[in-house]
């Protein structure tokens, strides 16, 4: 659903106050998320598969569910390891794939530190066909470069 689509379905009454909890969800994620890109090797053909993964790491639980509930994107929260030196358990919101650009989509107008990163995400889907299958050939050897190009770059933006 696109970003247009869904601004048509809340009624005028409701925009301000939807505004705000994308505004204040994208200032979580701008100190506490996380974009990049997922490299995986494929057994049955050893190509490199690339995801885009979506994060935000918080031991406040409820924050988390709030932030997925304002987003409306398939995801999941887990529970992470706890370790000696952690006072408080920490949980991971993650987005994986489409779900996660949707996801970014929804809060790009509003990020700061993170709006590079966002804009990285975009050209990449855009130039390396991110998210479609490749068929029985695979993808021409010019994709999987610039696939690597653009998830060092990301990567650098840190």
């Amino acid at each position: 659903m696109s970003i247009l689509a869904l601004e048509r379905d809340i009624p005028p009454l409701d925009q301000a106050s939807f505004d705000m909890d994308l505004a204040w969800s994208a200032g979580f994620v701008d100190g506490e998320g996380c974009l990049s890109i997922a490299r995986q090797k494929q057994s049955s053909n050893n190509n490199i598969c690339y995801r885009l993964k979506f994060s935000v790491v918080q031991n406040n639980l409820e924050v988390l569910e709030e932030v997925q509930t304002i987003l409306d994107e398939s995801s999941a929260i887990y529970k992470l390891k706890r370790t000696d030196s952690a006072n408080r358990q920490s949980y991971t919101l993650t987005y994986d794939g489409r779900h996660a650009l949707n996801a970014i989509k929804k809060l790009r107008p509003y990020l700061r530190r993170k709006r590079y990163e966002a804009d990285a995400v975009f050209k990449m889907y855009e130039e390396t066909k991110i998210g479609q299958r490749p068929g029985p050939k695979g993808w021409p050897p010019e994709i999987y470069e610039a696939r690597e190009k653009w998830t060092k770059k990301l990567s650098r933006l840190k």
